[in-house]
């Protein structure tokens, strides 16, 4: 929880929201459509810029995230038989 408002005082701090608005097209390169996540994860990889679309890329996968926006209103049954 500590971290969680650690974050959402980072995103208000320093135009943060809008950096990554800037970025968002890298993101979203790498189909990671989450904005939260990929908000979440330049925030964790704050010295390391190129880390967060990487980082942004595992969690959408190895999470079964939605890849792109029109996922995010499917009923994921692929995985389960």
């Amino acid at each position: 929880m500590q971290l969680l408002t650690v974050f959402e005082q980072w995103k208000l701090q320093d135009n943060n929201e809008q950096k990554y608005k800037a970025r968002m097209n890298e993101f979203l390169k790498k189909r990671c459509c989450n904005h939260n996540i990929n908000l979440f994860c330049m925030f964790i990889c704050q010295a390391n810029k190129k880390k967060a679309v990487e980082i942004a890329t595992l969690e959408t996968v190895n999470n079964y995230l939605p890849f792109v926006e029109k996922d995010k209103h499917k009923k994921s049954n692929r995985f389960i038989k």
